[in-house]
């Protein structure tokens, strides 16, 4: 890249950086990607909703038909209905429409439609969102391709190998620190209604807003406490030194569960998950891009 912030583009032509923005700008106004935008909410939504089945199938003791009860769990159990291949393929799309969509509300802190903001803590919000969906896609992926593997472990395996790295105990515990930091923020958030924000409000009659508003509330707060919880043992990973301590979604619902009063606490945690899918419908039809 020479000093007048020029890229070389697969011609071999001069290409600038703010040609690129234009670009990436155009793209979000396109209406097929605003399209797979709200099919990205869709998808969210219906992960979501697997994941919470999953988990009120494990409160009621009823089993999860040996899917484990998080996002990968949830695509490889919409993967084996006799749509699954081109729904997940189509998921796929929104999933990863959706995370360009966040990372780009992050890098220009607005959307096609005026959603997002100029704030900072908003545009990194944005930017970690987006990055997670990536990793969503990927697992997607990886169920589509049939290599995914055990989603359980995965966490652990990570957790390890980054506890042997030069200060790895520094970087496991900012991220459990980090992790909880956003949920407790998602929280309050949920609570004070910032959501509303985004939403295209003057589309809804009141009644609709008012079980939009609740809805998202509800569900909003369930997924930040839940976590938060793993956000909280990754912390417990850094500060025992214990890999085994770091744990996904399925993890952190298993563990609540062999608490007192565990199924009744997952329970009401699943009941959360199906109401934030249900929110996230409403986004899909609502959001302000």
């Amino acid at each position: 890249m020479s000093g007048t912030g020029q890229l070389v583009g697969r011609s071999g032509e001069g290409y600038s950086s703010t040609q690129a923005a234009r670009e990436a700008k155009g793209l979000e106004r396109a209406r097929p990607f605003r399209w797979l935008v709200r099919a990205g909410f869709v998808a969210r939504g219906l992960t979501y909703g697997v994941v919470g089945g999953l988990a009120l199938a494990l409160a009621l003791g009823a089993g999860t038909l040996g899917t484990t009860p998080n996002q990968e769990g949830a695509l490889a159990l919409i993967a084996r209905t006799p749509v699954g291949r081109p729904a997940l393929l189509l998921l796929s799309a929104g999933l990863l429409a959706y995370a360009l969509w966040k990372l780009t509300q992050g890098i220009f802190g607005y959307g096609p439609e005026g959603g997002g903001s100029r704030d900072l803590k908003d545009r990194v919000g944005n930017v970690a969102g987006g990055l997670v969906y990536v990793g969503f896609f990927a697992v997607a992926v990886a169920v589509l391709a049939g290599s995914s593997g055990n989603s359980s472990a995965g966490p652990r395996k990570a957790t390890s190998g980054v506890l042997g790295w030069p200060g790895g105990t520094v970087i496991v515990g900012a991220a459990g620190v980090i992790l909880i930091g956003i949920s407790l923020y998602q929280l309050y958030d949920a609570v004070r209604g910032g959501f509303l924000d985004d939403i295209k409000g003057e589309r809804m009659d009141s009644s609709v807003r008012r079980l939009y508003a609740t809805l998202g509330r509800i569900g909003l707060s369930a997924r930040a406490l839940v976590f938060a919880l793993i956000g909280y043992f990754v912390l417990r990973t850094a500060i025992d030194y214990n890999p085994a301590d770091a744990i996904g979604l399925d993890g952190a619902l298993a563990r609540l569960h062999h608490q007192p009063f565990g199924p009744w606490l997952v329970g009401l945690t699943a009941a959360g998950l199906l109401t934030f899918a249900a929110s996230s419908l409403f986004e899909a039809r609502y959001r302000r891009l």
